[in-house]
């Protein structure tokens, strides 16, 4: 069985932009990941968030490699947001009233949790626990 690791806006975020505080953990961690054989999950709304933190034109090609290149890629599991997945994060997103956790988290986490994924790969360190 192929190990998941969930990958979240910020990584990718810190992958494109060399200019990120963090891009140089999350090249280290990417390329680590990449030689332990496991597999990536997104969603099409964290490659929403990616194609609009990237929307200067300086940053926009290098948002459409990224893009691309996830949703070609056999390594990578890119989930669509549907109505369903929408609606169990919005529940989520509404019962996290005490949390800083965007609508985008919330469905994130429903789809970890949903898969079995137990790791997240944030800006420049794995999140290695049960969500």
């Amino acid at each position: 069985m192929i190990k998941l690791v969930f990958v979240v806006t910020a990584a990718l975020i810190a992958i494109g932009n060399n200019r990120d505080f963090f891009h140089f953990q999350a090249i280290d961690i990417n390329e680590k990941l990449k030689q332990s054989k496991v597999n990536f999950v997104t969603t099409s709304a964290i490659l929403f968030e990616l194609g609009n933190a990237f929307s200067p034109i300086n940053l926009k090609s290098t948002a459409i490699k990224l893009i691309e290149a996830i949703r070609k890629s056999n390594k990578w599991n890119y989930i669509n947001i549907d109505e369903k997945l929408f609606d169990k994060g919005f529940e989520l997103y509404k019962l996290m009233k005490d949390k800083e956790w965007g609508l985008v988290d919330c469905i994130s986490i429903i789809i970890a949790k949903d898969m079995g994924i137990d790791e997240i790969f944030t800006t420049d360190h794995i999140l290695n626990k049960q969500v």
